[in-house]
């Protein structure tokens, strides 16, 4: 769509919206607003959000709580009424936090009725597999070979068994070739008791890494929601990596020499590979204390003005936790301050609010009411917004649209030159007039690059399922993702404020203002209408 069709899009909506208020304001100056959003008024709310006090905003402790309380502080001084259910600016929700203290793996024989391997791992010693995340039950049956676990229908290639229910898969993992995404699927599809990986031959290698896993025990690690735990058990496939002599000796070689042959043979022909099950079980056995812990997410709400409109939200959404202390980098420093990830997203939040409600008390209030979320538990798993999605404070049906923001903030390696940018996934990959709508909001001011780089359902990152806006889009609500990409400092004690680009950053947030303004007073709601997203929420549906 050209600058030009848009601009008359635009005019047509800002005018229909005029034409129903029943006011005699012209609601098209909401959008002036955009420009109480500043450099300095953005650094004012990251200074608090990335400062060494807050210790990472780690979810669930007394970091993060400092956090909570400085945005429902700056809620209520803006103006807005609290959010919950409870008339309050907080919806709290219990975790499990498990402590893993060891594990232990027994491999029988199926036919022969006899144990291949029994191992123990420990702090003091490592076993022949270790558990890279997940497996928090107890967890015994077949083992499935999945070959090199690729999955390529167009090309006849499927490494996977028609069945998983009840088994374990057993996958060379080849860098590029494995599709780990379909791993993915088959474990979260809760029908599979987990996946075998086998990386190399080089038992080194294998030696490292259990050995680094060993760190972990008896410190509590991982959240789940205890009411998902409540209602079908902790379900928790488990992702394992095993010793490359004991995956020799389960596929009947007796050196990993030849191991590394049958892998070779599988990637000159895969379409030949069908998967096949062995003649052996496993046993994952864990030693795990479960911990209840509690977190909250942040809600802010504005009402809207129009009396026929104001019981749809528009919820515009970040997460404010981040991971808190953890392994120093070379200069000392342990704590990850997350200036970007997601104190971008948290302060631009808090900047829309401030905006939005000035414009309100200037009787340029939007017409559909405003839901500003600010979600704990994301780093853990969307955990605060699959919270919110499966309790929501206003009706999910009522909900016309998320915007969400992780990672706002900065610029990434393939745009040093050009820094006017934003990634935006969602929009048209889910509704066409949600992706005209956020033209829309660009063409009034920030005039920026909106980048579809990654907004494809087949993108190997799979960024349209990987925040916070995915727990609105497996329900159906059509959403918009803004995000810078990723840099060299993500996750890293140097994500700091010092590294925040506030140019881009400022306009950014003021693309997201726009777009909520437009949602909030555009005459009809956006429709999911792209049959591809549709079937895969069905399918993915978390």
């Amino acid at each position: 769509m050209t600058k030009h069709v848009l601009l008359a899009a635009l005019l047509l909506v800002v005018s229909a919206c005029s034409a129903t208020q029943k006011s005699a304001q012209n609601d098209s100056t909401i959008y002036s607003f955009s420009q109480n959003i500043t450099e300095q008024s953005l650094y004012n709310d990251l200074a608090v959000l990335a400062h060494d006090s807050l210790q990472g905003r780690e979810t669930a402790t007394p970091g993060e709580e400092k956090a909570a309380k400085f945005i429902s502080d700056r809620y209520e001084e803006i103006g807005l009424q609290p959010g919950s259910d409870e008339n309050t600016w907080f919806q709290s929700f219990d975790l499990i936090q498990p402590t893993v203290n060891g594990y232990e793996y027994t491999v029988h024989s199926i036919s022969r009725d006899s144990v291949i391997s029994s191992t123990a791992f420990t702090k003091e010693k490592t076993a022949d597999f270790v558990t890279i995340f997940g497996g928090s039950d107890r967890l015994e049956g077949p083992v499935h070979f999945a070959g090199t676990g690729m999955f390529n229908p167009g090309e006849q290639v499927n490494h996977f068994p028609k069945d998983a229910s009840g088994a374990w898969i057993l996958v060379f993992y080849v860098e590029g070739q494995t599709n780990m995404q379909k791993v993915q699927q088959v474990l979260s599809s809760g029908k599979a008791l987990g996946a075998i990986i086998m990386i190399g031959n080089d038992v080194e290698d294998y030696q490292q890494e259990a050995e680094s896993r060993q760190q972990y025990l008896g410190q509590g690690r991982g959240l789940s929601l205890k009411y998902l735990q409540d209602k079908s058990g902790s379900n928790s496939p488990a992702f394992n990596r095993i010793h490359p002599e004991l995956a020799a000796k389960l596929l009947g070689f007796d050196n990993t020499e030849t191991l590394m042959e049958l892998q070779q043979d599988i990637l000159d022909s895969p379409q030949a590979f069908i998967s096949r099950p062995l003649d052996v079980s496993l046993l994952h056995d864990p030693e795990i204390n479960e911990n209840l812990v509690q977190s909250k997410n942040v809600l802010g709400f504005l009402e809207g003005s129009d009396p026929t409109m104001r019981h749809e939200v528009v919820v515009l959404s970040s997460h404010y936790d981040h991971v808190g202390v953890g392994e120093p980098d070379s200069t000392g420093d342990a704590i990850y301050n997350g200036a970007d990830d997601d104190g971008s997203g948290t302060a631009a939040t808090i900047q829309v609010a401030e905006a939005m409600m000035a414009a309100k008390k200037a009787g340029h209030g939007p017409r559909r009411s405003v839901l500003f979320l600010n979600v704990s538990g994301e780093e853990k798993g969307l955990l605060g917004s699959r919270y919110y999605s499966d309790h929501p404070t206003r009706s999910i049906h009522n909900t016309i649209a998320n915007i969400n923001m992780d990672m706002i903030g900065r610029v990434d390696p393939e745009h040093v030159d050009d820094s006017s940018y934003v990634y935006i996934i969602g929009g048209e990959i889910i509704s066409s007039a949600l992706d005209s709508l956020s033209q829309m909001a660009n063409v009034m001011g920030p005039n920026l690059t909106l980048s579809d780089r990654y907004n494809d359902l087949e993108d190997p990152n799979q960024f349209y399922r990987r925040s916070d806006h995915w727990n609105f889009g497996r329900l159906g609500v059509p959403f918009v993702f803004f995000f810078n990409g990723v840099h060299e400092d993500y996750h890293r004690p140097s994500d700091h404020i010092e590294k925040i680009t506030f140019g881009p950053y400022t306009q950014r947030t003021r693309l997201i203002y726009n777009l909520t303004a437009l949602l909030a007073n555009s005459p009809e709601r956006p429709k999911v209408d792209n049959q591809e997203f549709i079937e895969k929420t069905q399918a993915e549906a978390r």
